[in-house]
C-alpha cells in the first residue's frame, strides 16, 4: 500500500505543472504566444467576439456591413505596423479585406468551427490533422504574381489573457498589394454613388449593367473576327493558306470572345467573388477549347489532303499501309482530344478557386472526385481504350473487309466509341468498341497469300465428279480473278440421302473479288450441271425433296 500511495503522489506531483500550462484555454501549442496585439486600437468592443473562428469571421463580417471599421480593425493582428498608426491604418485594411473577401469569394463556413481549438471532429482517422487542435487555419488562397498568397486566422494569446482568433500578420500585411490586383479599378471608382447600390440579386446596379455590356462587347468582337476570317478565306490563293485559315476560324473567334471577357472582368470592371468564380473557369474552358479546336481541324485537313478515308478507296487489297496509316491517324487524334481534355481541365482546377469558391471542397478532396467520375464513365473509358486498343493491334483497319455476326461489311470508321461498319448492302451496323473487340469476326483484309473461295453443291448420288471436276477446271482457267490454276480442286465431302456434298474450291488472291467471284463460280457450276444433265441424259442434281414422294 505504502508503494502505490507513492506512485499515487509521483503522478499527481507530475501532472500539476502540465495542468497549470494548459490552462482554461488548452494546451500549449494551440495559439501562437505574443507580447501585445494592437497595442494602438485600445480595448476591442464587447460586441467582437474572437474566441472561435467562427464569431471572429461573423464579428468581422458584421462590423464592416454597419461601416464600423474601427471596430473592424481589432480582428486583424496589426503587429507589423506601428502602434501609433494602427488606429489610422487599422480601418481602412479591414475594409480593404472586407473588399477582398466580397470579390474573391474565398470564404468556406465549413472549414470555420465554433470551437475555441478548431478541432474538427468529423475528419476522418486518415487526415492529418485528425483530432489535433488547430492554430491557424487556411481562409482562401490569392493568386500574386508569381506566387500565391494565403489568407489566414491565427490564435494568439498575449500574457495570461485568453487566446483570441485573428486574422494573420501576414495576411494583413498582403492586403494592400492584393488589393491593387482585386480591388475596384479606376472606371468603378469614377462611378457615381447611385451606380454603386445593391440589388436584390446582390449585386450592385453598374454590374448588372455591366455584365449584359461585357456580353454584347463579346459578341462583337466574334463577329468582327468572323468578318475579318471570311474576307481573307475569299482573297487567300494558296491551298494551305486556305487550310490554315479554316483551322484557325472558329479558335480565333473563341479567342477574342474570351479575351474580351477576361479582359472587361478583371482590368474595366471587378466582380464580386461568385461571378468571378463563374467567369474565371469558363474563360480558361474558352482558352482550351480554342487550341483543341485548332489542333483536331488542322489535323483533320492534313489527314484528308495526305491520306483519304473512303472505304471503298482503302478497300483495295493493294493499300494495306494506307488502311493501316488512316487508321493510326484517327487513333492519334483521339489521343489528342483525350490528352486535351485532360490537360485542360487540369489547367482549369490549376488556375481557379472553383471547387473552394462553390463549397465542392469534399469533392475535390482525396479520391473521391476520383471515384465519381471513374464510375460515371467506366463505359465510356472501356471503350475509348478499346479503340485505340484497335488501332495499336491492327485487328481491323478502316477499308478492311469483315465478317462480323454473318453481316459481310466495311469498316468505314473507328470512332470513340463506336465501331461503323457498312453492310453489304449500303447500310450501316454500329458496334460498340469494348463488344467489338471481345467478339470474333472474320478479316478479310488480315491476308498475304489471298483467299480460297469455296461452293459446295449437292450432286445426284449418279452423277460424275470427274465430268464436273473437268468443267469446274475449265471455268477456273476462264475467270481471271482465279490464280494459280493448278491450286483449284474438287472434293466430295460427303453423302446422305439427297446425295453427295461436293464441294469445288479455287484460290483469288484479291480478297476484295472473293465474294464476287464465289458466286459467279456458284452459278456457272450449277448452269454447267443443268447442261450436262440435259446433253447426257444422267442426272447430276438431286430430284427428290422433302415434300416429294419417293
Amino acid at each position: 500500500m505504502r508503494v502505490l500511495a507513492i506512485l499515487v503522489a509521483l503522478v499527481a506531483a507530475l501532472a500539476l505543472p502540465a495542468r497549470a500550462q494548459e490552462g482554461a484555454s488548452g494546451p500549449v501549442g494551440t495559439y501562437f504566444e505574443i507580447d501585445a496585439l494592437n497595442a494602438g486600437l485600445g480595448a476591442p468592443p464587447d460586441t467582437m467576439q474572437r474566441d472561435t473562428p467562427q464569431s471572429a469571421v461573423e464579428s468581422f463580417l458584421d462590423a464592416v456591413d454597419r461601416d464600423d471599421y474601427a471596430a473592424a480593425a481589432h480582428m486583424l493582428d496589426l503587429r507589423e505596423i506601428p502602434a501609433v498608426e494602427q488606429a489610422t491604418r487599422g480601418p481602412e485594411l479591414a475594409r480593404k479585406l472586407k473588399e477582398l473577401l466580397d470579390r474573391r469569394a474565398i470564404l468556406t463556413w465549413r472549414t470555420l468551427l465554433e470551437r475555441p481549438d478548431a478541432l474538427n471532429a468529423q475528419l476522418s482517422s486518415n487526415a492529418t490533422m485528425a483530432g489535433e487542435p488547430r492554430r491557424s487555419l487556411l481562409l482562401g488562397v490569392l493568386d500574386r504574381g508569381p506566387r500565391e498568397t494565403a489568407i489566414r486566422l491565427n490564435r494568439l494569446r498575449v500574457g495570461e489573457e485568453p487566446p483570441v482568433w485573428v486574422f494573420s500578420s501576414e495576411t494583413v500585411t498582403d492586403v494592400p498589394a492584393l488589393y491593387e490586383l482585386y480591388g475596384p479599378t479606376r472606371l468603378e471608382n469614377a462611378l457615381p454613388p447611385w451606380l454603386k447600390i445593391e440589388t436584390p440579386m446582390g449585386l450592385r446596379l453598374w454590374e448588372v449593367i455591366g455584365l449584359p455590356v461585357i456580353a454584347i462587347g463579346a459578341a462583337l468582337a466574334g463577329w468582327l473576327v468572323w468578318l475579318i476570317f471570311d474576307r481573307l478565306s475569299r482573297v487567300a490563293q494558296w491551298g494551305w493558306a486556305r487550310l490554315v485559315l479554316r483551322a484557325l476560324r472558329w479558335p480565333s473567334i473563341i479567342l477574342a470572345v474570351a479575351t474580351m471577357i477576361v479582359v472587361a472582368s478583371q482590368h474595366v470592371f471587378t466582380f464580386p467573388g461568385l461571378v468571378t468564380a463563374i467567369v474565371t473557369p469558363v474563360s480558361l474552358l474558352g482558352y482550351v477549347a480554342a487550341v483543341l479546336i485548332f489542333a483536331i481541324t488542322l489535323i483533320d485537313e492534313v489527314l484528308d489532303r495526305i491520306v483519304t478515308f473512303d472505304s471503298d478507296a482503302l478497300a483495295d487489297s493493294g493499300k494495306t499501309s494506307v488502311r493501316a496509316m488512316a487508321t493510326l491517324m484517327t487513333a492519334g487524334r483521339r489521343i489528342v482530344i483525350v490528352l486535351a481534355v485532360i490537360v485542360g481541365v487540369g489547367i482549369v482546377l490549376a488556375s481557379s478557386n472553383v471547387f473552394r469558391s462553390l463549397g465542392f471542397s469534399l469533392l475535390a478532396s482525396a479520391g473521391a472526385l476520383t471515384l465519381v467520375f471513374g464510375f460515371a464513365g467506366r463505359q465510356v473509358l472501356g471503350n475509348i481504350l478499346a479503340s485505340l486498343q484497335i488501332a495499336m493491334n491492327r485487328s481491323a483497319r478502316i477499308g478492311d473487309r469483315v465478317i462480323y455476326e454473318g453481316y459481310f461489311s466495311t469498316v468505314e470508321r473507328i470512332h470513340f466509341t463506336f465501331v461503323q461498319l457498312r453492310i453489304w448492302n449500303g447500310n450501316r451496323l454500329v458496334v460498340p468498341v469494348a463488344e467489338f473487340v471481345s467478339g470474333r469476326f472474320e478479316n478479310w483484309s488480315m491476308t498475304e497469300d489471298g483467299m480460297t473461295i469455296s461452293a459446295t453443291l449437292t450432286l445426284h448420288h449418279h452423277a460424275d465428279i470427274d465430268a464436273m471436276r473437268k468443267r469446274f477446271f475449265e471455268l477456273c482457267e476462264e475467270e481471271d480473278e482465279i490464280t494459280p490454276k493448278d491450286q483449284c480442286a474438287v472434293h466430295v465431302m460427303s453423302q446422305d440421302a439427297f446425295g453427295q456434298k461436293v464441294r469445288f474450291q479455287a484460290p483469288v488472291p484479291d480478297p476484295d473479288t472473293c465474294w464476287p467471284t464465289e458466286t459467279a463460280m456458284r452459278e456457272r457450276l450449277i448452269a454447267a450441271a443443268q447442261r450436262m444433265e440435259a446433253e447426257t441424259g444422267r442426272p447430276v442434281l438431286p430430284e427428290i425433296g422433302f415434300d416429294q414422294p419417293g
